[in-house]
């Protein structure tokens, strides 16, 4: 495990403020379509992401990561991907499991768990590349 650069702590900052910006897309291109609860739990999810990505900056001489390139580039690769296409993701619901697949993640890095973050990145993977249903 090593700690993350600057470079790499504001790289992952921004990726988590373009994460919350694509929740924003998601929300407002499917507004019709999402409950009034849904549309609370996607606003409570882009207001979290955002933190995350002000607090790897506060904490980022203490984020660790196991094979931080790799997972870095795990995480530059789904943001970009997300980032592209969420807001014409016609199933909401992969739309709300892509949201909180993003808030686990956010919180295993600012909780500083190495292994939790390889899972939930796994995890977030499996659900944006999942088929629909």
């Amino acid at each position: 495990m090593a700690n993350l650069t600057s470079d790499q702590a504001i790289r992952l900052s921004d990726n988590f403020y373009y994460l919350s910006s694509s929740m924003l897309d998601f929300r407002v291109a499917n507004w019709e379509k999402l409950s009034d609860d849904d549309i609370k739990e996607l606003s409570d999810i882009q207001y979290s992401l955002l933190s995350f990505g002000e607090n790897i900056l506060a904490l980022s001489t203490t984020l660790i990561m196991d094979e931080v390139v790799d997972s870095l580039g795990k995480i530059n690769t789904i943001t970009q991907e997300i980032k592209d296409s969420i807001k014409d993701l016609k199933n909401i619901q992969k739309g709300l499991n892509v949201a909180t697949g993003i808030l686990i993640l956010g919180a295993m890095i600012i909780n500083r768990d190495p292994q939790g973050i390889g899972s939930s990145l796994k995890d977030l993977f499996e659900l944006w590349k999942a088929p629909l249903d």
